[in-house]
């Protein structure tokens, strides 16, 4: 049984990837030591706009998995198909990333030191430092049985023999426990476990918990809401509308505070690290917040739409690829006094970035093999908004 194209998930798709680059576009030039203190700040104050992108994506692979197989379909086929769409093209940019930096560095390619380097990087990617994000999320989808299991268990158990309005209420506070439950651990990750020297294995998966599942959870159970009642979804989406976007603007200006109370010479931006409470409720309203501009966009047909779909549909090779060609911009830009333009230069960066990495990515996509380097981007197939929304890829592809 097909079922209906979710026009909205390829637009955030796109918004998200944006919200990526301008992060790392951000990252690359607020640390430089002859940024002025205008611009240190504006970046900073930019970089709040930006925190819903990464966790969005998992919101999403939530929501597709169980749009697409919350119900009685089998997964193991799917799962086999995640490794080759999604695993496999981290393995071949992690190699990319890995000889970028040893030829860069002169360092040799075959010895003993060398092996165990690239080993590593497929562990904790350092090379590339924003694949740490695809070994996080296909923790999801290894675990989506796990995940669809509970599912069942809370429909039989909690929610059956009530009407639909009582079974809304018991979700909405299914929810309101878990947010509040995650809100804990985000305090323990901010002000307990930095401090805390617990020992052992627990202390290992402790300094490691910025690429563990575990600690973005509620972002995936969210999605999975999404994805069991999209309409539903959508009409509350859009009746909250005015409060997200309230409680967004409320939050952007305390963590602005609080980055700029918390930064000495510089700004330093793990202030508002993923790991925080506060940062929690910021990028939750304006998850939603930019879930509810998705809605109101998809209803339009001008450039903005088009592009933001483009940027939906090859998020996941442009996501892999653009750290590279951010790099090669940098390599020129480091060479530059930038003094009073590093705003500007972050923005031109950015402007340069995000459509080379979709275009370098659609160009892959339609070579042989193509999809080694950009995951399913490529298998288009000619649909029609009654055909199902396939969940090909984590980050882009239909």
């Amino acid at each position: 049984m097909t079922k209906e194209r979710i026009n909205e998930w390829s637009l955030l798709r796109g918004l998200c990837f944006l919200a990526v680059v301008m992060q790392h576009s951000i990252g690359e030039y607020i640390y430089r030591s002859d940024i002025m203190p205008a611009d240190s700040i504006m970046l900073g104050m930019l970089y709040h706009f930006t925190r819903f992108g990464t966790l969005t994506f998992v919101f999403l692979a939530g929501a597709i998995l169980f749009y697409q197989y919350g119900g009685g379909r089998s997964y193991r086929p799917v799962l086999w198909k995640r490794i080759g769409d999604i695993y496999v093209p981290f393995v071949v940019w992690t190699i990319i990333y890995w000889l970028t930096v040893r030829l860069s560095n002169h360092q040799p390619l075959f010895s003993k030191e060398s092996v165990s380097s690239f080993f590593q990087q497929l562990i904790v990617p350092t090379n590339g430092y924003h694949l740490w994000f695809v070994i996080m999320i296909f923790q999801f989808y290894m675990l989506f049985p796990a995940f669809r299991w509970l599912a069942r268990q809370f429909r039989t158990h909690v929610l059956q023999q009530h009407s639909p309005e009582e079974q809304r209420k018991r979700i909405v506070w299914m929810l309101i426990v878990i947010a509040v439950a995650y809100g804990w651990l985000m305090w323990l990750c901010y002000y307990v476990f930095p401090f805390w020297d617990a020992g052992g294995i627990l202390q290992t998966l402790l300094n490691y918990r910025t690429s563990e599942f575990g600690f973005y959870f509620f972002y995936f159970i969210l999605g999975a809401v999404c994805g069991s009642a999209i309409q539903t979804w959508r009409e509350t989406i859009l009746r909250l509308l005015p409060w997200t976007t309230l409680v967004f603007l409320g939050m952007y200006i305390w963590l602005g505070y609080d980055l700029l109370q918390h930064s000495n010479d510089a700004i330093d931006l793990n202030v508002s690290t993923y790991l925080k409470p506060t940062t929690f409720v910021l990028v939750v309203s304006q998850m939603l917040l930019m879930y509810g501009l998705a809605i109101l966009l998809s209803r339009q047909q001008h450039a903005i739409t088009r592009f933001l779909q483009w940027c939906g549909r090859y998020s996941f090779g442009g996501y892999l690829s653009h750290a590279l060609l951010l790099a090669a911009v940098a390599s020129w830009t480091r060479k530059l006094v930038l003094t009073d333009l590093h705003l500007l230069t972050t923005v031109l960066t950015f402007a340069i970035v995000a459509p080379a990495a979709i275009a370098l990515t659609s160009l892959l996509s339609r070579l042989p093999g193509g999809q080694w380097l950009t995951g399913s981007a490529g298998k288009r197939k000619k649909s029609k908004s009654t055909q199902s929304t396939s969940p090909r890829s984590l980050l882009g592809a239909k």
